[in-house]
């Protein structure tokens, strides 16, 4: 099975479509930790750090991820 991973679209990382498919998310992540800064996997969603506001707090962004079949096409 595959993960097809959604981004919330105010969240989507620049230069990233608002969906993506990979065979491994843990891999996908680490490929892309510049850019997804500290993901947390929960049960069906992956939360990060978007960005930092002007106090020093984390502003979060959100997405979802689904397994679907090995031939799925995004």
């Amino acid at each position: 099975m595959k993960k097809l991973i959604y981004f919330n679209r105010p969240d989507c990382p620049q230069n990233m479509g608002v969906s993506q498919l990979t065979d491994n998310l843990n891999v996908f992540l680490e490929d892309r930790k510049d850019i997804i800064i500290d993901p947390i996997i929960l049960s069906d969603r992956i939360t990060f750090t978007k960005s930092v506001d002007e106090d020093g707090n984390n502003i979060y962004g959100y997405a979802l991820y689904f397994e679907v079949p090995n031939d799925f096409n995004n």
